[in-house]
């Protein structure tokens, strides 16, 4: 008999999942919001990235001491850590308070995360691993893709942020309210010890190295895409970067919601491995879009690329691992993710000062081809 993946336990976290990720999305006008308060530029763009910083601080710290039996207690720190800087957020005018903020909401957010991926992969059987991956990141693009359009639906001018905000500490503090009616997993009992020697062992995995690299690389090509598409289409004299990132998005959700059960049923690590191949040719053929129509059928490209390999890292993660690290290697392809958000626009900074957006985009599909060969080396016997 087929284990069940849409158990009431499942269903709940991706609830909590929702709820974080809605929040994230939520600060999508926070530099014009910060603009209304009388906040310089200057200020702005750390004030923005304040969150990301303290989460890429934390985690590394946190991660060996979130296992099975302390992540309920982690999840609940993070979550009223989460409200009272949302309500701070809403609140305060100052840039120092505001940086304040957004470094305690990184922080709650970052336990959140951290203590949400433990719990998560005791409810996802070995066989469904593909389609339970698939559903996760679907739902992590359900806010970003629905949020921006509903502000202009409900006519929430950025000055108003605030409000929204301040409304939004709800969501913050629902991760923390549907613990109650989550079940206890017998491996919360469970006395393992908490130090840093599990990170060690799960180095000594070689199949995790090579996918490890791979997530630090695709997220980095990625956020280079993201950041710098806009400078590149305005550079090449047409219009139309938003549209790439709603066709892409909608692209990544409907190959999520309708093909996560064919994850499971051939090998994840060539099938990554030919999305990966997929994105890195759409990435390379970027900078050389004669229009439109051509630069959306890139969008339509990458989104299948993407909508495909990035679950599919997490599920071969999950494969290579053992059983008791699952929550740990898990946790450890996250910070892969937050240093790729960090890495990726910071070397595409330094390339394009020097050498253009061909060059930025030709490095960006190197990467991805890079993460691509990474993938295909992990032994297929464990996938």
């Amino acid at each position: 008999m087929t284990a069940r993946l849409f158990s009431r336990s499942f269903l709940l976290l991706c609830t909590q999942f929702l709820a974080i990720s809605t929040v994230a999305a939520i600060f999508f006008p926070l530099q014009l919001y910060l603009a209304s308060l009388g906040i310089p530029e200057s200020a702005a763009g750390f004030i923005i990235g304040a969150d990301a910083l303290a989460a890429l601080f934390i985690q590394p710290f946190i991660t060996p001491f979130v296992a099975a039996r302390t992540a309920r207690r982690w999840l609940l720190g993070g979550s009223v850590a989460l409200t009272l800087a949302l309500l701070a957020e809403g609140t305060v005018t100052g840039a120092t308070a505001f940086t304040v903020a957004r470094l305690l909401q990184g922080a709650g957010f970052i336990c959140i995360m951290t203590a949400f991926m433990p719990l998560m992969v005791l409810c996802i059987p070995v066989e469904k691993s593909g389609q339970a991956f698939g559903w996760i990141s679907m739902i992590r693009l359900v806010p970003y893709a629905s949020i921006p359009p509903l502000f202009g639906l409900l006519d929430i001018a950025p000055a108003d942020l605030g409000t929204v905000i301040r409304w939004s500490a709800l969501l913050g503090l629902l991760p923390a309210l549907l613990l109650c009616f989550i079940p206890s997993f017998p491996e919360e009992k469970q006395k393992e010890p908490v130090t840093f020697s599990g990170i060690w062992n799960s180095m000594k995995n070689g199949n995790l190295l090579l996918l490890l690299a791979a997530t630090l690389l695709v997220y980095s090509a990625y956020a280079v895409t993201f950041y710098f598409l806009k400078g590149m289409v305005e550079d090449a004299g047409f219009t139309g970067s938003g549209l790439f990132f709603t066709v892409s998005t909608l692209v990544m959700l409907a190959v999520r919601l309708l093909g996560g059960s064919f994850f499971d049923r051939f090998e994840k690590a060539r099938m990554g491995g030919a999305a990966l191949a997929i994105s890195a040719a759409a990435t390379f053929a970027l900078p050389f879009c004669g229009g439109l129509l051509s630069f959306l059928s890139l969008a339509f490209v990458c989104g299948i690329g993407w909508g495909i390999s990035m679950p599919l890292l997490n599920a071969i993660v999950f494969s290579v691992s053992e059983p008791a690290a699952r929550g740990l290697n898990q946790n450890l392809a996250f910070l892969m993710m937050q240093g790729g958000f960090f890495l990726g626009p910071l070397l595409g900074g330094g390339v394009l000062d020097l050498a253009g957006y061909q060059v930025v985009f030709t490095g960006a599909g190197l990467l991805i081809l890079a993460a691509a060969l990474f993938v295909l080396k992990v032994d297929s016997r464990h996938v």
